[in-house]
């Protein structure tokens, strides 16, 4: 049920892009007028565009510091498991950070936002760090008054206190079991209040996409193209080259034989956008491939929710996307506490459909960037969110096997098909 409802809310997103962008073509070839221009553009479009992200912008703080919280306490349990799980937990957090290296780096070489001028921005009323130094940057994330950061929506402080509270949670264990509870029902309000907020994605995406076709032009259609286009690519790049690698040294088996392997279920994390709804089938391939059942569903279980690699790309790219729209300089000050937020976001970002829309204003927001550019950003996204999703989930599955092959508990008999796996075929597309 779960995956025809992600489905279903996708098909109606591209549907809501294709029918904002028709409205918008014909605003743009309408007479400048007060039905056009003060009515259609103004009022109704203004409404229910910036409604939808204003929905989104009330969400991020609550979202933000429940979810990571809870992300958090439940990484610390993993040292209840020894070395498996401190080897899951490295391996997606290095990935993670590469992954926004690499969105950064692609973004820069590009160029996704070069041909539309969206004027410059000032960040000096947003972004004060304008520390040269390690240490000038490092003390910029540590919050003073944390009420007062709550207040003013400062989310890379934010962040960082969620950090500290799901630490001191693990470590106080039983006592502090109440507050743990509370958070988690929180959290799941909270998602349940962006799954209601991202329900009406399609209807935010039309008035969106029009708006900013009428009041931009049709190059802005170039740019979204080039925007989309260079973020797939990125992802296949990624898989290929990164994951690749990493494959072949620390297993010592045939990627390619794997990703013919992966192609059966890929169809899966493709239709629905969601790496929650893939977890059975991914447990079930890396068992078809020669893990055991004891670290596949441990380190699927876990990846589903720290280990996001096509988000971390997206943000990574989106912040050069941004930068490149507003003509706003980059230092690297601002990169490095983007490869932070994202890094610590991706914790706390369950694996559904939309959600990294609100972990992605939580990213501009902790430099200052101006949100309006959410705006363009979401009408396109459903698009990418596809293929992204396909390379989380592969990144969850190369991971396992690289974990498993390290703890003894992968068969490499039966991943190169000598010997056959106890595993359930409707799982395997």
């Amino acid at each position: 049920m779960e995956t025809k409802k992600a489905t279903s809310l996708g098909k109606k997103s591209i549907i809501g892009l294709v029918l904002g962008l028709i409205l918008g073509a014909i605003l743009c070839v309408m007479p400048d007028g007060y039905l056009k221009n003060t009515i259609i553009i103004d009022e109704v479009l203004n409404l229910i565009g910036n409604g939808y992200l204003n929905l989104i912008k009330m969400t991020i703080v609550p979202f933000v510091f429940t979810s990571l919280v809870m992300g958090i306490t439940s990484a610390t349990d993993v040292r209840q498991v020894g070395r498996i799980g401190s080897k899951t937990l490295v391996i997606y957090m290095i990935t993670t950070i590469i992954g926004s290296l690499f969105g950064i780096l692609g973004g820069m070489v590009l160029k996704p936002g070069v041909g539309v001028n969206l004027g410059s921005f000032d960040l000096s009323t947003s972004y004060s760090n304008v520390e040269t130094s390690v240490s000038g940057v490092l003390l910029d994330f540590i919050p003073t008054n944390i009420v007062s950061s709550f207040a003013d929506g400062k989310m890379i402080h934010i962040v960082v206190f969620a950090v500290f509270v799901g630490i001191a949670i693990s470590l106080v264990g039983e006592k502090a079991a109440p507050v743990q509870r509370f958070n988690e029902s929180l959290a799941h309000i909270m998602l349940k209040i962006v799954n209601i907020v991202m329900s009406l994605t399609p209807y935010g995406v039309c008035a969106l996409m029009a708006r900013t076709l009428a009041t931009l032009g049709f190059e802005i259609i170039v740019t979204l193209a080039k925007y989309c286009a260079s973020e797939i690519f990125l992802f296949f790049v990624f898989g290929l080259v990164v994951y690749g690698i990493m494959f072949r040294v620390f297993t010592g088996q045939s990627y390619f034989k794997m990703l013919r392997k992966y192609s059966k279920i890929a169809l899966v994390p493709f239709s629905t956008s969601s790496s929650n709804a893939t977890i059975p089938y991914s447990i079930n391939f890396c068992r078809s491939v020669g893990v055991s059942e004891k670290v596949a569903a441990f380190t699927i279980r876990l990846g589903a929710t720290l280990n996001m690699d096509g988000t971390a790309i997206m943000q990574g790219m989106t912040f050069i996307f941004v930068s490149q729209l507003y003509n706003i300089e980059l230092t690297w000050p601002m990169i490095f506490t983007i490869i932070i937020t994202i890094t610590l976001a991706t914790i706390g970002s369950p694996g559904m459909p939309g959600v990294v829309m609100v972990t992605l204003t939580l990213v501009l927001q902790s430099v200052g960037f101006p949100l309006e550019a959410i705006a363009i950003i979401v009408a396109i996204d459903r698009f990418p969110d596809m293929f992204k999703t396909v390379l989380n989930v592969l990144g969850d599955a190369v991971d396992t096997i690289i974990v498993a092959n390290s703890e003894g508990e992968f068969d490499a008999e039966i991943f190169n098909g000598k010997k056959s796996a106890d595993v359930d075929v409707s799982l395997m597309g």
